[in-house]
């Protein structure tokens, strides 16, 4: 029994003689461009990562114990010569009773004492250490840790800005040895040979004790995904399935044991309930065997295992990282760090493996006395271990009880399952500050397991994406305070969870354990997209990097909006169409504005773009009467009747005459335009419109003397008859309406009611027309349709319409005007059902003027169409 413990407490040193790299990653699993290595610590540590890609083989290990220490000034030899000659895996192995070139000293005076004439290197080739005396730490309990993590292929990448994988290949061995009093681990150490614990007055009781040890390969696989983003609040999670192989393990528990030696061959009392295992592929390592046998070893238990991982990042200042890209909008600066706090909280090493058990071992119950410890002499393992055991069972030599009868044929191991929590503090540019803790499951029930011990750590960083140094300050019950440092340079990093041993050489201080890791990685980070000319669209999309343009055009500028890109542009400062290559067509009418003599009105390809409205062969901007077909000679415009003046100079437009009279005819050379002459086949005065004086009821009075043109009667009485002709009680020389009943009040004429004059009042005020011509607007339509409905209740009334003018223009040619106008009205009561013979026209161009023609409103109110209510 004695030489297995005195085996394990050695095979922990050579483990730390073969100096494995340390454990944890402490100061750079934090750090932003931890890269891969974060997924370790929380699998969603690869989301919305600074790299684009990652990949490292890195390796780790860490070892403690409070059990044996060195001290380099005070043993020069223990430093700095360990295993200078021979590999220490074989030499740890050899049929040594020594177990390999180790030396142990209990105290100075002993380590002084003991080198062959005071020459340290003769002993060159040994391992020198000290032990901690029993009676320094009596009651105490023992303990150790032996963790190394070999990454031998670890990689992440992005899948997209908002989801990461990741692959890793892993080789992790775990040993842990805990409660061991200093009286079992003395006795071990000295293969009982230690008098001082012989026949004490009190049987020595150890709780707890435990012994455990695994190793695996795993391959994982492991995904991170963005869940929330709100600007100021982001959220991340990740998980990490994890194959598992074993490579062997081994475990010893007890929950008591009470023991007392006589001597170094023979037990008092050996009493306690022992659960041990060990797998058939960790079997060979106690064996002796030989390298040729160590492939053996890989034969795997299998299990599965699982991390799961949630980071929240506060991001105050969210808006300055954002930015617009490629045709998209509201994107994360990926090369860039972005949160003030980050809190981090994984579960990891979730999950076991299973292993097929080697041999006849079994849980046991011992409870002997007077005990000869002989037959242990010749274990060389555990496998030699079973065999005495059996043996004596068996013999019935000893008194050992197995508690499973049915031996199980395979146990189940679990992994160091824990917490992980972080809070991250960026406090200015590359410099943060980082709390964690490692919060380990300690199932101390529970033999087939492996642990770490809980830490915490305080960090402060300087994080820079090709160079970064963390101080980590870390405390744990078992390691105590360490002050570490973490080392990042390109491709390579390094870091000690404790600079102890870093300045021991000469220095009077004790060594209990050592932790470094060290590793070499490649990356691709990611990058802010290069975008020179500032236009959205980076680099490696740009067709036109150095001028600022559009998305939609791959960074290409579209000067004139047109949707054309201006290198395709033919016309580029010139909004234009596609069938003419970005030039313009304004006017639409299929003719590009450069080739279009008219681009801004529409025409033919005959006239090179120009219109020609009136379809006369005379383009528009030539033709000065668009709007109607007319002859070169005039400039477009038409000579209607033929009299060799165009219509726009011709006063009579459709009536054929000679030059001098403007183009009108006048048929009885009395002076009179024949347009404007009532009789224009019979000569007459001007002022009575061209026609001769009648005497239309024969009375010898011309009717422009007459009162009564139509009633004959004394010249004594003006030529009106003395009578009353239409009874109306108003004698014909006084009736104003001779023919037509009146009132007295009226001069002889009808009355006209108030509303019946307010529909000619109104048609007279709202009567509009286009300047110059006798074209009636459209405003002036209902007022007039009101008057014809007007005129058509009142059949018996005739309507008198004189039209009139201002005094601009010539006088022949603001007659002719007003008989227009009058006619216009007339021809329009006419289309509403009034006949024409009720309508008398009259016109007198400026004749008549109502106001002064010297100012612009008196001349308005000179330009007016008249309609009165004729009786006769």
């Amino acid at each position: 029994m004695s030489n297995i413990i005195k085996k394990i407490v050695f095979l922990i040193l050579i483990f730390v003689g073969n100096q494995h790299f340390a454990q944890e990653y402490l100061g750079l699993s934090q750090s932003n461009y931890a890269g891969a290595l974060g997924m370790d610590f929380n699998p969603a540590n690869s989301a919305d990562n600074r790299f684009e890609f990652d990949f490292s083989i890195n390796a780790s290990a860490s070892f403690f114990n409070n059990y044996a220490y060195m001290n380099p000034k005070q043993m020069p030899n223990g430093w700095v010569s360990s295993f200078t000659s021979d590999n220490p895996v074989d030499l740890a192995w050899r049929d040594n009773p020594n177990f390999g070139n180790f030396i142990v000293y209990d105290s100075i005076a002993d380590y002084t004492n003991n080198v062959p004439n005071d020459n340290p290197i003769s002993y060159e080739n040994t391992r020198n250490f000290f032990v901690t005396d029993p009676s320094d730490l009596s009651n105490a309990s023992y303990r150790g840790i032996f963790n190394s993590n070999i990454d031998l292929f670890n990689m992440m990448g992005a899948i997209n800005s908002k989801a990461a994988i990741g692959f890793q290949i892993k080789q992790r061995t775990i040993l842990n040895i805990d409660h061991i009093s200093s009286e079992l681990l003395t006795l071990g150490v000295k293969e009982l040979e230690y008098s001082t614990l012989w026949n004490l007055a009190e049987d020595v009781t150890d709780e707890l004790l435990n012994i455990s040890m695994n190793s695996w390969m795993e391959f994982n696989f492991n995904y991170a995904q963005v869940i929330k983003d709100d600007g100021e609040h982001f959220w991340k999670t990740g998980g990490k399935l994890k194959l598992l192989k074993g490579m062997g393990s081994f475990y010893l528990f007890s929950d008591e044991i009470t023991y007392d030696f006589a001597n170094d061959s023979v037990a008092n009392v050996i009493n306690g309930n022992f659960r041990y295992g060990y797998s058939d592929n960790a079997a060979l390592l106690t064996k002796g065997g030989k390298l040729d046998e160590l492939p053996s070893i890989f034969e795997p238990g299998m299990g599965l295992g699982l991390d799961i991982g949630v980071v929240y990042e506060w991001r105050p200042d969210w808006a300055n990282y954002k930015y617009d890209m490629d045709g998209e909008t509201n994107l994360w600066m990926k090369d860039k760090n972005k949160y003030k706090l980050r809190a981090s909280l994984a579960i990891n090493d979730i999950g076991s493996m299973k292993y097929n058990k080697e041999g006849a071992q079994r849980d046991f119950t011992a409870d002997v006395t007077n005990f000869d410890m002989g037959p242990f002499t010749s274990v060389e393992g555990l496998e030699s271990f079973d065999n005495v055991v059996t043996q004596m069972v068996d013999s019935s030599t000893i008194n050992f009880s197995y508690t499973d009868v049915q031996t199980q044929s395979f146990y189940r191991m679990n992994l160091p399952t824990h917490i992980n929590a972080a809070i991250d503090y960026h406090i200015w540019n590359d410099l943060y500050i980082d709390l964690r803790s490692v919060i380990a499951f300690q199932r101390n029930s529970n033999p087939t397991k492996v642990r770490y011990p809980s830490s915490v750590a305080v960090t402060p960083r300087f994080d820079h994406k090709y160079f970064g140094i963390s101080l980590p300050l870390s405390y744990s019950s078992m390691f105590g305070f360490r002050t570490g440092i973490a080392l990042r340079a390109g491709p390579l990093f390094v870091g000690f969870a404790d600079m102890k041993p870093l300045f021991a050489p000469g220095n009077d201080t004790e060594i209990r354990g050592a932790g470094v890791y060290a590793g070499v990685k490649l990356w691709m980070l990611n990058k802010a997209p290069k975008d020179k000319d500032e236009d959205k669209v980076s680099k490696k999309y740009d067709e036109c990097p150095d001028v600022a343009g559009l998305w939609e055009y791959l960074g290409c500028p579209d000067t004139d909006g047109d949707g054309i890109k201006d290198s395709d542009d033919a016309c580029p400062l010139d909004s234009g169409i596609v069938k003419f290559r970005g030039c313009p067509d304004t006017d639409g009418d299929g003719i590009k504005n450069s080739d279009d003599e008219c681009p801004e009105v529409k025409g033919s390809r005959e006239f090179n773009g120009c219109p020609d409205t009136d379809k006369d062969g005379i383009i528009d901007k030539d033709d000065l009467c668009p709007k109607v077909a007319g002859l070169l000679a005039f400039s477009g415009c038409p000579d209607t009747d033929g009299d060799g003046l165009s219509d726009a100079e011709d006063l009579c437009p459709n009536d054929a005459g000679p030059k001098a009279n403007e183009g009108c005819p006048d048929t009885d050379k009395d002076g009179l335009f024949d347009y404007l002459d009532q009789c224009p086949e019979k000569a007459g005065p001007k002022e009575n419109r061209g026609c001769p004086y009648p005497d239309t009821d024969g009375d010898g009075l011309l009717d422009k003397d007459d009162d009564c043109p139509n009633n004959a009667g004394p010249k004594s009485n003006k030529g009106c008859p003395l009578k009353d002709t239409d009874g109306d009680g108003v004698l014909d020389k006084d009736d104003d309406c001779v023919n037509t009943p009146g009132a007295k009040s009226n001069n002889g004429c009808p009355l006209i009611q108030e509303e019946e004059q307010e529909i000619i009042n109104t048609a007279f005020e709202a009567l509009e027309f286009e300047s110059g011509k006798d074209i009636i607007k459209e405003i002036s339509y209902p007022s007039l349709e009101e008057l014809a409905m007007l005129l058509l209740r009142k059949s018996d009334w005739k309507l008198i319409i004189a039209g009139h003018t201002d005094n601009v223009g010539p006088e022949k040619t603001n007659l002719i005007l007003s008989k227009k106008r009058s006619t216009a009205v007339a021809v329009f009561l006419e289309h509403r059902g009034v006949k024409m013979e009720r309508l008398i026209i009259q016109y007198f161009g400026e004749e008549k003027p109502i106001d002064s023609n010297d100012t612009k409103e008196g001349r308005q109110k000179n330009r007016r169409v008249e309609m009165t209510v004729l009786f006769e």
